[in-house]
This record gives structure tokens, C-alpha cells and sequence, in this order.
């Protein structure tokens, strides 16, 4: 009854839905093709590996992009089609696990403009979104949703407190029209 018509519009919805980007990194080494990353921060600059980490529930399934070192700086970018919210929602999603029992940093990604130099991206570089955990010592352990609009940012009032355990979280972020 009810259920099963529940059910068909929410898969009708979810067929309706246009995925801009999608990135599972289940082709081995290829996803260095389709990810840049930035050179502006020279020796200072980390290098990202491809790993299931220390724990998985499966050895490929499970792997994604990992830091490889402590106390460098990461920025890597992929693109992707020009998406809009106009007259629908806007999702981000994407997981984060922090095997390292961290103290300091963030696993946010960042929406840019179309005219973003890849090579050189950084801290500075505009942006559209930033979304995802920050983590800094026992007083940050927050959830970073800011929208820039005509270069001003405007972070989101509500304070949403992120998990700094070693498991994998997902982060949802939904732009609605």
C-alpha cells in the first residue's frame, strides 16, 4: 500500500536527479588523471595516496585518498560540469575518516569557480562552498558550511559539531533552491 508508493516516488526522484560528479577511486591509479594537484605550496606540500587505510570492510571497495604525511598542506582538485541549484537541490556528499586520532585539521572540500588555476590553488583561492569538518585541538570540532556570495563569505549560524573518532563519517550538505 502506502509503503510501495513511497517507495516508486522516491526512486522516481532519485532517477530524475543529475550527478555532476562522482568519484569512487575504484580504477587503481587513474584517478591521478582526473585530479590536479596544486603546486602553489612548493616542498610544503603533501602528497595524497591511494588506500582502504587501516581498517575497511573491504581492501578495494573501500579505498579513497589518504594524507601521507604530517604537517604538510593538501590541495587537490577535480572538475566537473557547471551545476546549479536553480529550481532543485544541490547535494554534496563525501566521507571522512580520520585513522590518526587527529589534533589538527580539516576534511572539507571546496566548490570553485569555473576559472579556478588548478595548479595553483590555495588557501586564498575564491570559492563558492566550503563544506566539511574542521578539527583543531579540544575547542574546534565543527562542521564548516560557508557560502560565498559576491566575495563575501556567509557562514551558517548553527553550530554542528563534527566527530574527531577514527571511524568514517559522511557529510551531507543540501542547497536547496
Amino acid at each position: 500500500g502506502n509503503m510501495k508508493l513511497l517507495l516508486a516516488c522516491v526512486l522516481f526522484g532519485a532517477a530524475l536527479s543529475e550527478v555532476y560528479f562522482e568519484e569512487t577511486f575504484q580504477d587503481g591509479d587513474k584517478w591521478e588523471d582526473r585530479w590536479i594537484q596544486s603546486t602553489h605550496k612548493g616542498a610544503e606540500a603533501g602528497k595524497f595516496v591511494l588506500t582502504a587505510g587501516k581498517f575497511y570492510g573491504d581492501a578495494e571497495k573501500d579505498k579513497g585518498i589518504q594524507t601521507s604525511q604530517d604537517a604538510k598542506f593538501y590541495a587537490l582538485s577535480s572538475e566537473f560540469k557547471p551545476a546549479s541549484n536553480k529550481d532543485k537541490p544541490f547535494v554534496v556528499q563525501f566521507t571522512v575518516k580520520h585513522e590518526q586520532n587527529i589534533d589538527c585539521g580539516g576534511g572539507y572540500v571546496k566548490l570553485f569557480d569555473c576559472k579556478l588555476d588548478q595548479t595553483d590553488m590555495h588557501g586564498d583561492s575564491p570559492y563558492n562552498i566550503m563544506f566539511g569538518p574542521d578539527i583543531c585541538g579540544p575547542g574546534t570540532k565543527k562542521v564548516h558550511v560557508i557560502f560565498n556570495h559576491k566575495d563575501k563569505n556567509h557562514l551558517i549560524k548553527k553550530d554542528i559539531r563534527c566527530k574527531d573518532d577514527v571511524f568514517t563519517h559522511l557529510y551531507t550538505l543540501i542547497v536547496n533552491p
